[in-house]
C-alpha cells in the first residue's frame, strides 16, 4: 500500500514540479520515531458565543494568517512547500497524513530535533534557508557588505530584506514587502477590514497601523500602538519577528501569526512587575557601563489563549510566552509587550515537563514542582528579555544592535540570559516581598524541570543549547547535583543564588561586548553532553519532547 502511494506521489511531483521528480521514499520506521517526539493536544475554541461582527473579524484574521503562513514557507523552504502541497493532494492515507504532519511541524523536510537531517527528499539543509543565495556563508556576506555604501549596508543588515543575486555578478537587498508583495497585499487588506470591525479603538488603530507596516516594512509605529493597546478582548502576534532561523547572520525575521483571546482579569494581576523593571536592571551583576536605562519604559503583560498559530509560531519549538517586538529602537524608546499563552502553558506542563520531572528530579524535591512555579519562571524569563544590553555597550561595535554584532550565536545567548537574569531578578523580588519568599524552592525546582524539557530539543536549537549550558555551568558551581546512585537531579538551595549570579554576570557581559567570537568560545566551553545528562535523557526517551497542538474553531 505504501509503495503504491509513493508511486502516485512521485507522479504528482513529476507533473507539478519536475525538479523534485526523484524523491526518495522515507523509511516509515524513522518517521514514526520522529512523530513520536510530539504529543498531540487538542486546542478547540468555541467562538459560537461571539457576535456576527466579532466572528467575521476573527475569520478574516484566520484568513490573513493563512496567507502569512505561505510567506513563511517562501522564507523557509520553497522545496518543502512544494512537497507539502503535493502531499495535500494525496487524500485519505494515514502514512501520507503523518508525513505531511512532519513537514508542517518542521517547516520543511529537515528534522529540527535531529540536527536538520532530511526525512524526505534529497536536499541538504542550508542554514541561510531562502533568505540568502543558496551557499552564501557569513564570511562571504560580511566581505560583500564591507564594500557597500552606508545606505546599502543598512538594507543588507535589515531584518526585513532578503538577499538576492543582482544579475551583474553581485547582490541586492530586496524588502519583504516587494519580495512577497502578492501575499502581503492580501494580508494587509484583510487586516484593514478587521480594523473596521473592531469595537475597541486601540485595537482598531493598531490594525490600521499594522496594515501600513506590512506594506512598508516600517514597524515602529505599529509596534508602539500594539504595546499601548488597552481593553481589547482580542489580540494578535502578527508579522516578522524572531530571527532564530537565520543561521548565516542571525538577523532576518520570520513571519508568524497567533490570534488570541485576552484574559483581562489575569493580565491585570501582572502589572505590578512594571514598577520594578529599573530595580531589576540596577541589580544586575555587571559594571555600570553595561547597564541600560529602562525607567519610564512600558512593560505590558497580557495573558491570552490563542485560537490558531501559523508561520513560525506553528513550527518547531512551541512557545508558551514571548517578549516582543525585538526592534532595539522600540525597546529603547517604548518598551516591550510580554504575551503568555495560557492554553499552551497548561499543555506543556501537564504533557511534558511534569512527567519528565517526576522521573529525573530527586523524589524529596518533587514536592516543590508546580505549574505555578513554572509560570513564575517563564514570567521572569520574558521580563528579563527587556533588561541588560540590547545594544553593544563597549568595544568597536558600541551602539550596534547586539544580535547584529554577535551573529547567529545571539539567539541561544539571549535565551540563556533571559533564563538566568530572570532567576537573579526573581531573588530580588523575593527579598523585596513582591513574591512570597516561602515559595523560593518551588521556583528553582520548577526551573530545573524546565531545563530537561528544553535540552531535549537538542544542543543545536537555541533553547536546548541555552538549557544545556545552564545545567553544565550550575552543576560545576555545585548549585545543581546529580545523584549517581539514584540517577536523579536536585538543587542545592544554599548555592543556587550564587551560581545564578556568576552565570548572569558572564552572559550579560558577553552581550554587552558584542563579540561573536567570544560568545562562540563560551559556547564551546560549556555546550556538551555529560554521561549523566545523556543517561537522564535516555531515561525519558519514551516521553514526548513537545506538544503537537491541533487547533480548531467552533463557529456555530
Amino acid at each position: 500500500m505504501l509503495l503504491s502511494i509513493w508511486f502516485c506521489f512521485l507522479f504528482i511531483l513529476t507533473l507539478d514540479v519536475p525538479l523534485y521528480a526523484q524523491i526518495p521514499s522515507p523509511p516509515q520506521s524513522t518517521n514514526e520515531k520522529y512523530l513520536a517526539q510530539y504529543s498531540p493536544y487538542e486546542m478547540t475554541f468555541d467562538a459560537s458565543k461571539y457576535s456576527v461582527r466579532d466572528k467575521t473579524l476573527l475569520k478574516k484574521l484566520v484568513e490573513a494568517s493563512e496567507y502569512l503562513d505561505t510567506v513563511y514557507w517562501l522564507q523557509t523552504s520553497t522545496y518543502g512547500k512544494n512537497l507539502r502541497d503535493s502531499l495535500a493532494r494525496l487524500q485519505g492515507d494515514e502514512q501520507t497524513a503523518k508525513l505531511r504532519t512532519l513537514l508542517e511541524r518542521n517547516g520543511g523536510p529537515f528534522e529540527l530535533l535531529n540536527e536538520y537531517v532530511p526525512f524526505i527528499g534529497d536536499r541538504k539543509y542550508y542554514a541561510g534557508e531562502e533568505f540568502y543565495p543558496r551557499g552564501m556563508t557569513e564570511q562571504q556576506f560580511d566581505a560583500y557588505v564591507k564594500g557597500l555604501s552606508e545606505a546599502d549596508r543598512t538594507a543588507f543588515m535589515s531584518p526585513y530584506t532578503v538577499i538576492r543575486e543582482d544579475g551583474r555578478g553581485g547582490y541586492k537587498a530586496v524588502p519583504f514587502h516587494d519580495e512577497y508583495k502578492p501575499y502581503i497585499e492580501k494580508i494587509a487588506k484583510l487586516v484593514e477590514e478587521c480594523a473596521y470591525l473592531a469595537d475597541n479603538e486601540s485595537f482598531a488603530n493598531y490594525l490600521r497601523l499594522k496594515a501600513q507596516a506590512l506594506r512598508s516594512d516600517q514597524y515602529f509605529q505599529s509596534d508602539v500602538s500594539w504595546i499601548d493597546m488597552q481593553g481589547s478582548k482580542f489580540d494578535i502576534v502578527f508579522g516578522p519577528y524572531e530571527t532564530y532561523a537565520d543561521g548565516i547572520k542571525g538577523i532576518k525575521a520570520k513571519y508568524e501569526a497567533s490570534i488570541e483571546v485576552v484574559d483581562q482579569e489575569e493580565s491585570k494581576k501582572l502589572e505590578i512587575y512594571t514598577s520594578y523593571l529599573q530595580d531589576m536592571e540596577e541589580n544586575l551583576p555587571i559594571p555600570p557601563e553595561y547597564k541600560s536605562e529602562v525607567k519610564g519604559l512600558t512593560a505590558k503583560f497580557v495573558i491570552v489563549r490563542d485560537i490558531i498559530r501559523k508561520g513560525e509560531a506553528a513550527v518547531g519549538y512551541q512557545a508558551v510566552a514571548t517578549n516582543l517586538p525585538n526592534d532595539p529602537e522600540v525597546h529603547a524608546k517604548k518598551g516591550t509587550k510580554k504575551t503568555f499563552w495560557k492554553n499552551m502553558f497548561t499543555a506543556r506542563f501537564n504533557t511534558i515537563i511534569k512527567p519528565v520531572s517526576l522521573r529525573l528530579i530527586d523524589p524529596q524535591q518533587q514536592r516543590y514542582l508546580s505549574d505555578e512555579g513554572f509560570f513564575q519562571v517563564v514570567l521572569m524569563h520574558e521580563i528579563c528579555h527587556a533588561v541588560g544590553p540590547r545594544t553593544v555597550k563597549v568595544g568597536p561595535n558600541k551602539g550596534m544592535a547586539a544580535n547584529a554584532s554577535i551573529g547567529p550565536s545571539y539567539s541561544p545567548l539571549e535565551e540563556e540570559k533571559a533564563d538566568i537574569a530572570g532567576l537573579h531578578s526573581l531573588a530580588l523580588l523575593l527579598d523585596k516581598g513582591v513574591i512570597d519568599k516561602k515559595r523560593e524552592n518551588e521556583f528553582y525546582i520548577s526551573y530545573l524541570g524546565s531545563l530537561f524539557r528544553s535540552i531535549r530539543f537538542g544542543l543545536n536549537e537555541a533553547h536546548g543549547k541555552a538549557a544545556a549550558i545552564e545545567l553544565n555551568y550550575l552543576t560545576k558551581q555545585g548549585a545543581v547535583i546529580f545523584n549517581h546512585e539514584k540517577k536523579t537531579w536536585s538543587i542545592d538551595f544554599s548555592k543556587i543564588r550564587d551560581g545564578v549570579k556568576a552565570l548572569a554576570s558572564e552572559l550579560l557581559i558577553l552581550e554587552g561586548n558584542g563579540d561573536g567570537k567570544k560568545v562562540q568560545e563560551f559556547f564551546d566551553r560549556w555546550t556538551y553532553m555529560t554521561p549523566e545528562l545523556q543517561s537522564s535523557l535516555d531515561a525519558v526517551k519514551d516521553i514526548a519532547i513537545d506538544v503537537l497542538p491541533h487547533y480548531s474553531i467552533q463557529w456555530e
